[in-house]
């Protein structure tokens, strides 16, 4: 559920708290304080508006609760992404230049871990698709990979295991 929404549920919950409340205190007033008299059902009726009053006013302490939580948990986990883009972009860059891939090769190797085409790269570098292509082969012959999975296998494997060492501790 979105922000927005789980604040209107509580808000709707507070406003029929409130309903509860006074209809409970104008049900007080009538029967105990103007002694109007009262019955059994009316007692029946008193308890069920008090329970009900209870149990919203318990839903929202709860849901006040789950909704810091899911809060802190974003913040924990947009602070490890923000983290492992940092250090996988760092990674990237220390593999590329231990591989010694020129700067067309390095902007190449990226395009094609983002996933586009080679005629979508092409377009992207203004190149001819055979030069992206000759360039593509240098990239795995540097990489000693022999397709672009596995040198995308190469990069999610290191970002997996720091992911996964950052969950651990």
């Amino acid at each position: 559920m979105k922000d927005r929404t789980l604040k209107l549920v509580t808000l709707f919950l507070v406003s029929s708290v409130i309903f509860f409340l006074f209809d409970v205190a104008s049900d007080i007033y009538d029967r105990v304080i103007a002694n109007t008299g009262t019955n059994a059902l009316d007692l029946i009726h008193l308890a069920f508006e008090i329970f009900s009053a209870v149990a919203l006013l318990v839903a929202i302490k709860i849901l006040v609760q789950r909704m810091l939580w899911l809060s802190a948990q974003n913040k924990e986990k947009a602070e490890s992404l923000k983290f492992l883009r940092g250090e996988m972009d760092a990674y990237v860059r220390e593999k590329f230049e231990g591989w010694a891939l020129s700067p067309a090769e390095r902007d190449i190797a990226m395009f094609m871990l983002k996933g586009l085409s080679i005629s979508e790269i092409a377009v992207a570098r203004s190149t001819a698709e055979g030069t992206v292509k000759a360039q593509t082969s240098s990239i795995f012959r540097k990489t000693g990979v022999t397709s672009r999975m596995e040198l995308m296998s190469v990069f999610m494997d290191e970002f997996l295991d720091v992911g996964q060492a950052l969950h651990s501790s």
